[in-house]
């Protein structure tokens, strides 16, 4: 379960990285194509989807092994760390609003997995 954590915020991390990089990406934009091309030449881009293709067979070995209930509202704990990358590394707002939010998450995770 923390390898498919972890390699989920390595891909958000980086594929966020690459997206702020080449100043975003808008589907169905005019701008789209040159937005994609200009994303597909950032290493921090192909090695965050390497990441996610790890991560899809991590999730597939877990789905077929342990129990759906328990395993998803695991990969909602991943939320703080992404609000912490978010802070500390990407320049994002985090309010107190969110902060509150994301505990309420880690709390009804916390009571599913006690349950």
């Amino acid at each position: 379960m923390l390898a498919a954590i972890s390699c989920g915020l390595g891909a958000t991390y980086l594929i966020r990285a690459a997206l702020v990089d080449v100043g975003g990406f808008t589907v169905g934009s005019q701008t789209a194509i040159r937005q994609f091309r200009r994303l597909a030449g950032k290493g921090s881009f192909w090695a965050g989807g390497a990441l996610l293709f790890v991560l899809l067979f991590v999730s597939l070995d877990l789905y077929g092994s342990e129990d759906l209930s328990k395993v998803v509202p695991l990969y909602s704990l991943s939320y703080v760390i992404v609000a912490l990358i978010g802070q500390l590394f990407l320049d994002e707002r985090v309010t107190l609003q969110r902060w509150i939010a994301i505990m309420i998450i880690v709390t009804g995770v916390l009571v599913l997995l006690w349950s």
